[in-house]
C-alpha cells in the first residue's frame, strides 16, 4: 500500500509539473541579431533591462514565452551558456523566432492553417537549411510563423515537432 501511495504521489507531481510548462513556447533571438532586447515590466511599461547576445563568448539568448498580447511576448530570456535570466515583456519583432527542424532534406516544411495536426496545410516551404522563421504568436507550443522564401512571405502554424530553438544548430 505504501509503494502504491508513493507511485500515485509521484505521478501527480509529474503531471502537475508537465501541466505547468505545457503552454510555454521555446524560441530564440536570431543569432545574427546585433541589437538590444528591451525588457519591460508590462507592455509599454517601465524598462527593467536591456540585453543583447554576447558574441565574444558566443553566449546567445533563448526565450521561453508564456504569455502574449498583440505586440508583446512575456517570458524568460536566458543566456544559453551563462544561464543568466531576465523575466518580463519583450516587443515582438523579426528577431524572435525559430528554425524549422527537418531531418528529411527533400520533404517540405508544412505550415498549417490552425494550431493542430488536424488543420489543413496553409502553405509549404521547400526545405531550406538555416532559414529563420519569425514567430508572431503562439498557441500552447504551436508557433505562428512568417518566413521569407525566394522573395515571398509564407506564413502559418509550425508544429512543435518541427521547431528548433537552439542557437547553435539549425536541427538539419
Amino acid at each position: 500500500m505504501k509503494q502504491f501511495l508513493i507511485i500515485v504521489l509521484f505521478l501527480i507531481s509529474t503531471v502537475s509539473i508537465a501541466h505547468a510548462v505545457e503552454g510555454n513556447l521555446e524560441v530564440i533571438i536570431n543569432p545574427a541579431y546585433k541589437g538590444s532586447i528591451t525588457i519591460y515590466d508590462k507592455p509599454n511599461g517601465r524598462i527593467v533591462a536591456s540585453v543583447k547576445h554576447d558574441f565574444e563568448e558566443e553566449d546567445y539568448l533563448t526565450f521561453s514565452v508564456s504569455n502574449q498580447t498583440a505586440d508583446f511576448f512575456y517570458g524568460t530570456l536566458e543566456y544559453s551558456i551563462s544561464g543568466k535570466k531576465f523575466k518580463g515583456w519583450v516587443k515582438k519583432g523579426k528577431h524572435i523566432g525559430t528554425y524549422a527542424r527537418n531531418y528529411e532534406p527533400r520533404k517540405p516544411i508544412k505550415l498549417m492553417s490552425g494550431a493542430s495536426v488536424n488543420s489543413k496545410v496553409s502553405t509549404t516551404v521547400p526545405e531550406q537549411p538555416n532559414l529563420f522563421y519569425q514567430v508572431t504568436a503562439f498557441d500552447k507550443k504551436w508557433a505562428y510563423v512568417n518566413v521569407l522564401y525566394k522573395g515571398q512571405v509564407k506564413q502559418g502554424w509550425l508544429s512543435p515537432e518541427m521547431q528548433c530553438s537552439n542557437p547553435y544548430t539549425t536541427c538539419n
